[in-house]
């Protein structure tokens, strides 16, 4: 399925894409990013800034050739310790984007190639929902950066 998707890759530019259902929505993808592995290591964390135009839509799933999963997480202080839970997905509206980053709601990466290098970009595929449930798929381009980026 994966590759199915990947097929498209798009400049790191923002890129805009509409949603099948009938309250249309514009969605643009910005700064998106996986940070290298340490060595040794196949665990990576990733963000993007998701803005949406118009209706608004959830981000609940990402894909990309270069880890075996992608999954959405929050991190949250409970009890004075920072938790990180995995989500099945992440609110963008008009007034609010979504914006994934270190500290916050990210996108953690499991299975992580170890030939991937700082400065390349890689395909990411984000799999959208709108308010009635219908799904679309957005094709954009991440870019490697090391650890502190």
């Amino acid at each position: 399925m994966r590759n199915m998707f990947l097929a498209a890759s798009l400049g790191l530019a923002a890129l805009t894409a509409c949603s099948p259902a009938s309250d249309e929505a514009s969605v643009t993808v910005s700064d998106a990013y996986i940070v290298k592995p340490a060595p040794g290591r196949d665990i990576a964390g990733g963000g993007l800034t998701l803005s949406v135009t118009g209706a608004p839509m959830a981000l609940v799933g990402a894909d990309t050739d270069i880890a075996d999963t992608v999954e959405l997480h929050t991190m949250e202080m409970e009890d004075g310790v920072m938790r990180m839970r995995k989500v099945d997905r992440l609110e963008a509206t008009e007034a609010a984007p979504l914006v994934l980053e270190s500290g916050g709601a990210h996108l953690m990466l499991f299975g992580v190639s170890p030939d991937i290098e700082i400065g390349e970009r890689v395909d990411l595929v984000l799999t959208l929902s709108d308010s009635e449930g219908a799904e679309s798929v957005l094709n954009t381009v991440a870019e490697i950066r090391g650890l502190g980026d």
